[in-house]
């Protein structure tokens, strides 16, 4: 790759505000809800990738290529780390908010939206299956990007990335049973095994849409509130709202704050290290 084309990238905030208006004309995705500093790196590693310097050039291609669009969507979009990630809210899903559900609902109805490569889709379903609550369960895994989508079942992880998940679920299983237990070999990495996947459904999801998809006795969207704008994190945070059911929960990481946005009177703190919460009204 040319370092030396790469490093002349550099985007104003008005470039960044003419690529979005251009990709809501040609596409209809409203990218505009992201924060300007990380959308602005995602793009700028986007055009690094491609040799391309010129950010007209860019928006162009975006505009008239579909499939450079949706390859364009899963380079932008946030991505969880690792299996099992922040293995004590793992553990205090499974002991402490897993009970609650399963006492108070005949079916438990979980939404995760962003569910991105699928590791945290993923986790949750391993715990819930060791719960012996899989029969009784409903996944529904949304995201922007078609292509995640589409390939999210057959989505092989790396060696390394099984390596590192493998120490969580150490921590998050006392039993100390292998993560490996839910994977399949092959020549590239490891496929997750395909029962892990039957209880859930998957779909593409504006958040700008503000379109009610259910009634959702869960919605797990942690850490992921900061990579969105302040205005887009007030409409997101009133849109799960919209889709919990009553005493419902929606948990958004520790890395969260939501006291500020004109919904929260409809929450009720649950867990303020985790930041859990309970829909109240």
């Amino acid at each position: 790759m040319n370092n030396s084309l790469n490093s002349k990238i550099e985007i104003g905030i008005s470039g960044i505000r003419n690529l979005v208006s251009i990709l809501k004309e040609s596409h209809g995705f409203d990218l505009g809800c992201f924060a300007l500093t990380s959308f602005k790196r995602r793009v700028i590693r986007t055009m690094q990738e491609n040799e391309i310097n010129c950010l007209n050039v860019f928006a162009d291609k975006l505009a008239a290529d579909k499939s450079f669009f949706e390859k364009f969507l899963k380079d932008i979009d946030v991505e969880c780390t690792e299996f099992f990630r922040d293995p004590p809210f793992w553990r205090y899903f499974r002991d402490e908010m897993l009970p609650t559900l399963d006492k108070n609902h005949k079916q438990i109805k979980i939404w995760v939206p962003g569910c991105s490569s699928g590791e945290e889709l993923i986790t949750l379903a391993i715990v819930i299956e060791e719960a012996g609550l899989k029969h009784k369960t409903k996944i529904t895994g949304t995201d922007i990007s078609p292509s995640i989508i589409r390939d999210l079942e057959n989505k092989v992880y790396s060696r390394k990335k099984i390596e590192i998940s493998e120490t969580n679920y150490q921590r998050f299983n006392e039993e100390k049973t292998s993560l490996l237990k839910y994977t399949l070999p092959g020549k590239t990495g490891f496929k997750i095994v395909d029962h892990i996947y039957e209880n859930m459904i998957f779909d593409i999801y504006k958040y700008q849409n503000a379109k009610k998809i259910g009634e959702f006795n869960l919605i797990i969207f942690r850490n992921i509130l900061i990579y969105y704008t302040q205005e887009c994190q007030e409409m997101i945070l009133g849109l799960f709202a919209d889709n919990l059911a009553n005493k419902g929960y929606l948990v958004i990481g520790n890395m969260e704050n939501i006291s500020w946005c004109k919904d929260f009177y409809r929450f009720t703190e649950v867990n303020q290290i985790e930041r859990v919460y309970k829909k109240t009204c």
